[in-house]
């Protein structure tokens, strides 16, 4: 697709102070190539959408949901494959895992559908697998995308042995991406589902915010030039790993799971080191860096390798420096997506007012480092932090404000952005 290659560049506050030791954090930012797409180029996809058909989907919630499939089918190639499977209590394959040939008759399938009953969200999950699974394609981007506004009730019902499924079958080549629609619908399952299962978790507040979501769902599925993508970061002697703000788990070597990379679309990690005391004027290496993933275009595995380094100068040089405001701005964007997972605890605990006082801490801090750097990212933070703190105030729905920073602390700490 492309002879550029994928980068990784390394940034610090400011020059380190010599003879102390000090924690450091490190940004690491992993930067895709650009890619002028083509529908020659860009990744065939096999898709699977299962859409929620159950009783409380009608209305406006199951036109747009219509809406947005035909949609989907609209940005289709010929050589995409797209299966649709419907359910309430009772599971239907409406469409059959086929080439995206009759856009029209695909359609109209999708225009044909009506809501009634319960919600057998597993096994219509699982049967849009199976249809993924059938046509499984090393090369193309195979993924089940679940589109609901309920719960798991009917059949099997536990998160645990859901989301361990989801991992499973992420790990044969299908992942999973959710939407959740509305208010009521499990975001303790939806949200681990797509975590195990690799893809995204989306949600979906208004029924017209829907076209959107897939929209932004496809531009990153056919954006995307690799994935099962790792970063391992060894210290060298004296140096040791404090945090990951990201709070990516771990594979069976230590190293970092990261989201699949997206062309033109950064990763931002922010690595919290323990420094030992160096001398003025060293330039040290603290760390070595190995990113791997798999190509999406050829299927083979990529490795790129670099290192940290660091210059240590005295405190009343260090002092005068001008802060980096990346990395200011990546470790405050971390931070608070811990604070809002801290919220969400002391909301489940009942605890309003701790919940509050975490809130209020995060939006002083956030609101410090804005107006000292001047920053624009700091800023729009800020003001979303100030308009939750208002909702959670006035108490007026908690159901959706928890959701919504369930949802945002999982596109910060990623680096995206819906």
């Amino acid at each position: 697709m492309t002879d550029k290659k994928t980068t990784i560049e390394t940034f610090i506050e400011k020059t380190l102070t010599a003879n102390t030791e000090q924690t450091v954090d490190v940004l690491i930012r992993i930067t895709p190539p650009e890619i002028e797409q083509t529908d020659s180029n860009r990744p065939k996809l096999n898709l699977a959408m299962v859409l929620d058909r159950s009783g409380s989907m009608q209305g406006r919630k199951i036109e747009e949901a219509k809406e947005a499939a035909k949609y989907c089918i609209d940005q289709l190639l010929a050589t995409d494959r797209i299966s649709t499977v419907i359910f309430d209590q009772q599971i239907d394959v409406l469409i059959p895992s086929q080439p995206v040939e009759n856009k029209e008759l695909l359609k109209r399938s999708i225009n044909s559908i009506v809501t009634a009953g319960s919600t057998a969200l597993h096994e219509a999950w699982v049967s849009g697998g199976l249809q993924v699974s059938d046509h499984l394609n090393g090369a193309s981007i195979n993924r089940v995308l679940l589109i609901t506004d309920g719960q798991a009730n009917v059949g099997e019902t536990r998160i645990d042995s859901i989301v361990t499924q989801a991992g499973e079958l992420a790990a044969k080549g299908v992942t999973t991406s959710t939407i959740g629609i509305g208010a009521d619908f499990n975001e303790d399952l939806l949200m681990p589902m797509a975590e195990a299962g690799l893809g995204n978790a989306w949600h979906v507040q208004e029924p017209q915010d829907m076209v959107r979501i897939f929209e932004t769902e496809l531009q990153g599925l056919v954006s995307q030039i690799g994935h099962t993508v790792r970063l391992g970061i060894r210290p060298t002697p004296g140096v040791t790993i404090v945090d990951v703000l990201n709070d990516f788990e771990t594979d069976g070597a230590g190293r970092y799971k990261l989201p699949n990379l997206r062309a033109s679309s950064p990763l931002e990690i922010v690595v919290r080191l323990r420094v030992p005391s160096h001398n003025v004027g060293d330039d040290s290496q603290l760390a070595d860096l190995e990113l791997s993933y798999v190509e999406q275009e050829t299927n083979a595995l990529a490795t790129i390798t670099t290192s940290f380094r660091a210059t240590f100068d005295t405190a009343e040089v260090t002092a005068s420096l001008a802060s980096n405001p990346d990395v200011i701005d990546a470790v405050q964007l971390l931070m608070n997506a811990r604070a809002r997972l801290e919220v969400i605890a002391r909301m489940d605990q009942g605890d309003f007012a701790g919940m509050q006082d975490i809130l209020a801490c995060a939006m002083d801090l956030t609101d410090i480092q804005a107006s000292r750097l001047d920053s624009p990212r700091l800023r729009r933070e800020a003001a979303e932090l100030a308009e939750l703190g208002q909702a959670l105030e006035s108490r007026e729905n908690d159901v959706f404000s928890r959701k919504r920073m369930a949802y945002t602390r999982d596109l910060r700490r990623k680096g995206r952005e819906e």
